[in-house]
């Protein structure tokens, strides 16, 4: 058969390199047909960070909380007043002629009170950008967390397509041993059955590629059923080193989300506070004397007198929510640090699965069922037996693929919690 001959012909190659020729030995036909559609995982990233349907939403928040800032920066309009004294009275108050005409200007001195809503305006803008941020992050972690499962179902449609090529060979050598007496026709059965389960296994991973195309291109905003993603999924990252993941920790997208979220709590609380003070004014103005045709200025100064209970309590909140914001941010890096190691014992263990799989389970198996075809044409082992052996074998390319895309995920979850790129 083609791919016993593949292997025996590769038999002086390494042992890994061999099993990664073996995977990708057929071509299938959907990818010359959707060869204009093939795409990389840098590309679609960065299609989907230019036309995910989010992404323009955060443009319009940025300038309304722009708008806000400067709206918080202002003044209030001072006041202008005019006052009338000492006319239309009695006796000499009689008419106008010993009227005061005053006309001022009255401001508040609301020097903190800008600070603080200042502060809190720009603690909002903050907040919004670290959301944009992790919004960003997440989008291109789920964006290749799709292009990894579109190139494993192609890996799996290979599989399945070259396991369906397989058992038609089989087919034929069991139809001449039936027609030489030399197998029963039970086999025959049998081993047409495998061959229609192989052909609705190929059926099914094409539906499935077309459904991963359209998760996958509707991150920009389309909706592409023939996409075809260019990489090896048996290529692999080093495995990172504990230590220096969690250094990254300290500036991930989600931690300053989580301290951005505390800041604004804290300015809150600093802004409630210095509104629910009085503030003082100050005024200044011109009066006329009617009786004497003079002008004077006149001034005034308002200053709050008494304590402000309610202040004062605010005050105790300000002081509460800055412990608070520390707390915060120091609960969500323990939980961040729990996940990282996590994720890296994940990744060491699927590391070894996929090395012991390659290094020693798949070449072993496949030895085995070149034996045991060659026991069944001696009539040694039945089809059953045989058929056995096949399965075990393909089993365990299946566990390879699986397991092989389990580490891609693994390794986006990791740059996403720790806010690296390095993959993409």
């Amino acid at each position: 058969m083609k791919l016993v001959n593949h292997v025996i012909s590769a038999s002086k190659k390494p042992i890994i390199n061999r099993f990664l020729i073996c995977l990708t030995l057929f071509i299938p036909f959907y990818e010359s047909a959707y060869a204009e559609n093939t795409v990389r995982l840098s590309e679609v990233v960065e299609r989907a960070l230019k036309g995910h349907p989010q992404i323009a939403i955060w443009s319009y928040r940025q300038q309304g909380i722009q708008a806000e800032i400067e709206a918080a920066g202002s003044r209030q309009p001072a006041q202008l007043e005019l006052s009338v004294e000492d006319a239309f009275g009695t006796d000499q108050y009689e008419g106008t002629d010993a009227m005061q005409t005053t006309l001022s200007a009255r401001w508040l001195l609301e020097g903190d009170q800008i600070s603080a809503r200042t502060e809190h305006a720009a603690a909002q803008q903050r907040l919004l950008t670290a959301k944009q941020r992790v919004q960003l992050a997440d989008i291109t972690a789920h964006t290749s967390t799709l292009f990894i499962s579109l190139l494993a179902d192609q890996e799996r449609l290979q599989l399945a397509q070259e396991a369906l090529a397989d058992e038609k060979e089989i087919l034929a050598i069991i139809q001449r041993r039936v027609n030489a007496g030399r197998a029963q026709n039970t086999d025959l059965i049998l081993a047409r059955t495998r061959l229609t389960e192989q052909e609705l296994a190929v059926e099914e991973f094409g539906h499935r590629l077309q459904s991963a195309s359209l998760r996958l291109s509707a991150q920009w905003g389309a909706a592409e059923t023939q996409l075809y993603a260019a990489g090896n999924l048996l290529l692999f990252l080093p495995l990172a080193k504990a230590e220096a993941a969690m250094n990254k920790l300290q500036e991930t997208p989600s931690l300053n989300q989580i301290k951005a979220e505390a800041e604004l709590f804290s300015a809150e609380g600093k802004l409630a506070s210095e509104e629910a003070a009085t503030p003082w004014s100050a005024g200044a103005g011109l009066r006329r004397f009617e009786n004497t045709d003079d002008y004077a200025l006149v001034a005034q100064f308002s200053i709050p007198l008494g304590a402000n209970q309610r202040y004062a309590a605010l005050q105790r909140s300000v002081n509460v929510r800055e412990e608070q914001k520390t707390l915060s941010a120091q609960a969500h890096l323990q939980q961040l640090t729990i996940q990282t190691r996590t994720l890296l014992m994940e990744l060491e263990h699927s590391q070894h699965v996929i090395n012991t799989l390659t290094e020693t389970i798949l070449p072993t198996l496949n030895n085995g069922r070149q034996q045991a075809l060659k026991a069944y044409e001696n009539g040694q082992l039945d089809y059953v037996q045989w058929d056995n052996t096949r399965q075990q074998w393909l089993n365990a390319r299946k566990r390879l693929l699986d397991e092989a895309e389990a580490l891609h995920q693994q390794w986006i979850e990791l740059q996403r919690l720790t806010g690296q790129t390095i993959y993409f």
